[in-house]
């Protein structure tokens, strides 16, 4: 895998997938990582994030 750099590419959204829960997100950091984030539907939901690269901003 390669490093990132704040002057590469912005990470690409691989799937988005409906739940009972919410939205599951999954994308790819230019270097290569995965990053799974799970966004609730509800406002009293909290988001779930696995696998997080450093360079992948939380969104």
């Amino acid at each position: 895998m390669t490093q990132c750099s704040t002057t590469e590419q912005r990470p690409v959204i691989v799937s988005r997938h409906l739940t009972s829960d919410g939205v599951v997100l999954w994308t790819r950091c230019s270097c290569g990582r995965l990053r799974m984030d799970l966004v609730p539907d509800g406002p009293g939901g909290s988001r779930l994030t696995a696998g997080p690269c450093p360079h992948v901003p939380a969104g």
